[in-house]
């Protein structure tokens, strides 16, 4: 049992124990796949191909045909809460090019966030004597999904999904039956016994639960409530145990949650600021994809989708950004300093890229609230772009800064289990 928040460790039995991952390996899948869909190599509609390998994966499944297609949210639902290893491995030649190749980013990701102790060799969890893992690595794993995917996270507590006439329901039986829990996945092959990490939030305070070689499901389930019910009697009795928190992905659904007199506030204020001109979705840009070398700092688009501060490369640009992240905030327009407009300040830190302004603007707010001492002055910026399948999508960044400023940034804000990375945000 962890503080979900800061990693702490409240309660630990053979923590460092080599295990069989089986079905928790998927954690790792999704982690890769969120990462993917931040970044703009897929997004939620993107439909992914089905080889005849993935189709051949023994069950659980989805019963996928070699040449069908699934879109991306479908895969994750189902990985979810199927647990479908054909889906899986879907994914994983998606991101990988082959599952072996996949498994060795995902060993590579596990290193850099510091599960030392764990080995991928499939995308599934199915039996391989050379997948191991540990009841900590996996705590550390279900908290960076909270914490680093908080946009996505809201998937790991879904009772059920329907797809293709059938509906599934979860294998995790503690969501709706545990005060407070919110995921994350299940796990069992013979050689592991009953796996499953869970996500507990009461009252501010979140937990992360581990429980691995269960006898059963049953058994497990239970072993895992009583640790919850143990561990927040102890926090009941002693408060500061834990940090209290604005949980990130609760926050996040709140401000995502669309809200017509404050978007009207917003665009009203906006259009009192910016110049008039004709709205438009999304500026027109040659060729589709344009790199993050080639997107100045200054080439902002601000929520509601109607309002747009356009990119005119040789002016300085203002920036629009908004008060505690907040979608009915105060707008605030700042023009680059001398330093920043001649280039001494031409990096930014980068948190994800996002299909809605809103999410990215509630992910800076979040991020920001953690590291409001690290980011010091930084702005929120919101910079659109055009993924290789023509989709708009919205950059979520904190800037300017120089290059040292921004990597020092980024350093400190990964040591506290952020994601992020510097990159160079004008010519």
């Amino acid at each position: 049992m962890v503080d979900g928040s800061t990693g702490k460790v409240l309660y630990a039995r053979s923590a460092n124990s080599e295990r069989y991952p089986a079905s928790l390996t998927k954690m790792m899948t999704l982690y890769l796949l969120f990462e993917a869909i931040q970044d703009g190599k897929v997004t939620l509609d993107t439909k992914l191909s089905v080889s005849k390998h993935a189709a051949n994966q023994e069950p659980t499944k989805l019963g996928l045909k070699s040449g069908d297609t699934i879109p991306v949210e479908i895969a994750l639902k189902a990985l979810v809460v199927r647990s479908a290893n054909d889906v899986a491995v879907t994914v994983a030649e998606a991101l990988g090019g082959t599952e072996s190749g996949f498994a060795a980013k995902m060993t590579r990701k596990a290193q850099e966030l510091g599960m030392t102790h764990t080995r991928f060799r499939n995308a599934s969890g199915l039996p391989n004597p050379l997948q191991i893992t540990t009841a900590r690595d996996m705590a550390t794993l279900g908290r960076r999904l909270a914490y680093d995917f908080p946009a996505f996270f809201r998937y790991f507590s879904m009772p059920s999904f329907a797809w293709r006439g059938r509906v599934y329901e979860t294998h995790n039986n503690l969501i709706g039956r545990v005060d407070g829990t919110d995921g994350i996945k299940t796990g069992y092959t013979r050689a592991s016994g009953f796996n499953l990490v869970s996500s507990v939030v009461r009252d501010g305070k979140h937990v992360i639960g581990v429980v691995m070689g269960g006898k059963s499901a049953r058994t497990r389930d239970a072993e895992m409530a009583r640790l919850v019910e143990q561990t927040y009697d102890r926090i009941d009795k002693s408060p500061t145990l834990v940090a209290e928190i604005s949980v990130p992905w609760r926050a996040l659904a709140e401000v995502v949650k669309p809200n017509p007199m404050k978007a009207n506030a917003l665009v009203a204020a906006l259009s009192a600021s910016v110049p008039a001109r004709k709205p438009e979705i999304a500026p027109k840009r040659s060729p589709a994809f344009i790199p993050d070398t080639q997107i100045a700092a200054a080439d902002i688009v601000v929520t509601p989708r109607t309002v747009l501060a356009s990119y005119q490369p040789d002016a300085p640009q203002p920036t629009a950004s908004l008060e505690e992240g907040d979608i009915g905030g105060t707008v605030r327009f700042q023009t680059p300093s001398p330093a920043e407009a001649t280039g001494l300040k031409r990096w930014a830190v980068q948190i994800g890229a996002f299909e809605d302004e809103r999410a990215a603007l509630a992910q800076l707010a979040v991020h920001a609230e953690r590291s409001m001492d690290v980011l010091g002055r930084a702005k929120r910026v919101v910079a659109s772009f055009q993924s290789v399948d023509r989709r708009m999508l919205y950059r979520a960044r904190f800037g300017p800064f120089s290059e040292n400023e921004a990597r020092e940034v980024c350093r400190r804000m990964t040591e506290r289990g952020q994601t992020c990375f510097a990159v160079v945000t004008a010519p």
